[in-house]
C-alpha cells in the first residue's frame, strides 16, 4: 500500500504560505490544514464572534490540535497540504508527520514579509473583533499588529530552515519563482518520497 503525501508549506509569517498552500490544495484537490486556521476554530468555539470571549486559546493548544488532525488525515491515507512553521527546537513535530506520510517541503520567502503581515492583520476580521481584542488585553488592531511583528521576529529565529526531506524554495515576492507548474511538478513527483 502506498503512503499518503504531506505537502508541508513553511516560511516566516507574511511570506505567502497561506496563499500558496490554498492554491496547491485547490489545484490538487487535497485538504488544506493550517495551524492558524485551527487556532481560528478554537477562537470561534470559545466565543470569538459573540460579545464575550470565554478564553484566548493558547498557540500551543492549536499546535497540538493541528498535529493530531494532520496525523488523523494522513493515518487514514488522506494526502494533504499542511501549513506549519516547524520550530528547530521541536523536532518531534516534524517526526509526527513523517512517521505516517511521505513528506515534501515547500519554503516560502519574499522581499518584505513584515509589510504583508501588517496588511493582512489590518483586514483580519477575527483580530478586529472587539471581544478578541479585549480578551487579549489589546486596545486596537494596530497594537495587535505590532505584537504580531515582534512575534514574527521570534518565529524567524526559531523556525527550522533545513529539512532532511525533498525541499523546494519559492520566492513569492512577485508571483511564484519557480512558477506554479514547477511547484506542482515538485510536490507530485513520485520520486520525492521524503519520510
Amino acid at each position: 500500500m502506498s503512503r499518503p503525501r504531506a505537502i508541508l508549506i513553511t516560511g516566516v509569517p507574511g511570506s505567502g504560505k497561506s496563499t500558496l498552500g490554498r492554491r496547491l490544495s485547490h489545484l490538487l484537490r487535497l485538504p488544506y490544514l493550517a495551524r492558524d486556521d485551527v487556532r481560528g476554530g478554537l477562537f470561534f468555539t470559545a466565543g470569538a464572534w459573540s460579545d464575550t470571549l470565554e478564553r484566548v486559546p493558547p498557540a500551543e493548544e492549536a499546535v497540538d490540535v493541528f498535529l493530531a488532525t494532520a496525523e488523523q488525515l494522513l493515518t487514514h491515507g488522506v494526502s494533504c497540504v499542511l501549513e506549519y512553521v516547524v520550530r528547530a527546537l521541536r523536532p518531534r513535530d516534524l517526526e509526527r508527520i513523517t512517521a505516517v506520510a511521505d513528506c515534501v517541503v515547500v519554503t516560502t520567502a519574499c522581499a518584505d514579509p513584515t509589510a504583508r503581515l501588517r496588511v493582512r492583520n489590518a483586514a483580519d476580521r477575527l483580530i478586529a473583533n472587539p471581544a478578541v481584542l479585549r480578551a487579549a488585553g489589546l486596545a486596537s488592531v494596530a497594537e495587535h499588529t505590532d505584537m504580531a511583528v515582534r512575534r514574527m521576529a521570534i518565529v524567524a529565529r526559531e523556525m527550522r530552515r533545513d529539512f532532511p526531506l525533498p525541499t523546494l524554495q519559492v520566492d513569492t515576492t512577485h508571483g511564484y519563482r519557480p512558477d506554479i507548474e514547477a511547484i506542482l511538478a515538485f510536490v507530485t513527483d513520485p520520486s520525492t518520497t521524503g519520510r
